[in-house]
């Protein structure tokens, strides 16, 4: 038995070993040896104990995307993805230059896998403290409205804003704003517009860092109609005696441009500016500054300049001239029932003295004047409640112009009789 096991004994070796890399070549052929790479994201671990001790962390350059390759047999790699890989960066290990080692992992069938590796070692960070900083929200206005309209108030919702973020990005912020567009606008704009920030050179500032309190804020710009009205300046008090106001208040300008809400300025017509000076005692021109502001209603406002008029009042001394007034153009009024009343008079004409504007005296025409008598009058102003025959001196009372007056009282004598 023996001598037959040893007989042509390196015959059989040799076709063990043949049978040994038959099988192994079998096994090849069916099931080889492959790799397949995945692209994986590298998670970083223990990020909140950066945070909350203030700091801000930021992966530079994607180094968190890395490329994994896994090497195994096809039957293995089969049922195998991506997202069987676990790719961490543990923060506590960071080294002083801010690398942070990257460990490769699987969720299955890691026993089974030959190799894994990254074309990566490490995720670069950047660590720097977290700033905060609370900035006013301004608005910044595009473009312009219709013309006939102005622009009047512009306000935000929420005027402030707090912003956080690394202290490199955080310190080149300068202010923050919102941009709203009033372009060919005749009512209000009213609009939710997103915040910007910006460095102090006016470019916006990178915000992809950055965390604000409130990314959007509600935001009105207030549009006014605009119109051109006149302005009537009135005066108070009494000249001297013997002095007279030549005309109109003259104002510098004379007119004035508003704005308002449409609702308001289409119902105002002019600035009345009453008793906008006082000439008491003049004896010459009255001057004096006045601000039109404060003769304008609630919501009213000057456009383009201070409100400031200049008012004057032209002041001279009265010219007087003697004139002759026709007796027979003097009318005997209000007689009481049962009597008759006539002028007791030898002359014609009676005298009078007119004062007034020198330009005003000089269009009368004596042929045309007219006086009344008015007995009822004259009976009130004496007390009188009857009144007899006889012969009384009453005043004459003579119409002028604006300007122009008597100078002195004109009597008449009138002859008054029963009947």
């Amino acid at each position: 038995m023996r001598k037959k096991l040893t007989n042509n004994l390196g015959l059989k070796i040799l076709a063990v070993l043949f049978s040994a890399c038959l099988w192994i070549i079998a096994i090849n052929i069916n099931d080889p040896v492959t790799q397949d790479s995945y692209n994986v994201s590298v998670k970083m671990l223990n990020m909140a104990t950066l945070t909350s001790a203030g700091k801000y962390v930021e992966v530079l350059d994607n180094t968190d995307s890395i490329r994994v390759t896994v090497r195994g047999s096809r039957n293995v790699l089969t049922n195998f993805s991506g997202e069987n890989i676990v790719a961490t960066a543990d923060l506590t290990k960071m080294e002083e230059d801010g690398m942070v080692p990257i460990e490769l992992s699987t969720t299955k069938i890691s026993d089974k896998i030959e190799s894994i590796r990254s074309d990566k070692q490490y995720v670069y960070v950047n660590v720097e403290n977290i700033s905060k900083q609370q900035l006013p929200i301004t608005v910044n206005v595009q473009n312009e409205p219709q013309e006939g309209y102005i622009l009047g108030n512009t306000y935000a919702a929420q005027n402030v804003v707090i912003v956080s973020g690394p202290e490199s990005v955080v310190s080149k912020i300068d202010k923050a704003a919102v941009e709203i567009n009033v372009d060919a606008a005749i009512s209000d704009v009213n609009i939710s517009l997103p915040i910007l920030l910006y460095d102090d050179e006016g470019n916006v500032v990178d915000m992809s860092k950055i965390t604000m309190s409130k990314n959007e804020v509600s935001t009105t710009a207030s549009i006014l109609e605009t119109k051109e009205i006149p302005i009537n300046c009135t005066y108070a008090g009494s000249l001297l005696d013997g002095y007279i106001v030549t005309g109109k208040v003259q104002c510098e300008p004379q007119t004035v441009t508003v704005a308002a809400k449409s609702n308001v300025i289409r119902k105002l017509n002019a600035v009345e500016a009453t008793d906008a000076i006082d000439i008491s005692g003049c004896d010459s021109d009255a001057k004096a500054q006045i601000d039109v502001n404060e003769y304008l209603p609630d919501g009213v406002s000057v456009v383009n300049g201070t409100g400031k008029v200049n008012v004057t009042v032209h002041i001279v001394k009265e010219a007087e001239e003697e004139m002759n007034l026709s007796a027979s153009k003097v009318h005997i009024t209000n007689v009481p029932d049962g009597y008759s009343a006539s002028l007791d008079e030898d002359d014609a004409k009676i005298a009078i003295l007119v004062a007034g504007l020198k330009s005003e005296i000089d269009t009368i025409n004596e042929e045309e004047l007219v006086g009344v008598v008015d007995i009822a009058k004259y009976m009130e102003e004496e007390g009188k409640q009857t009144i007899t025959s006889g012969t009384y001196s009453i005043p004459v009372d003579i119409t002028f112009g604006e300007n122009t007056r008597l100078a002195r009282e004109c009597k008449v004598r009138v002859k008054v009789k029963g009947e």
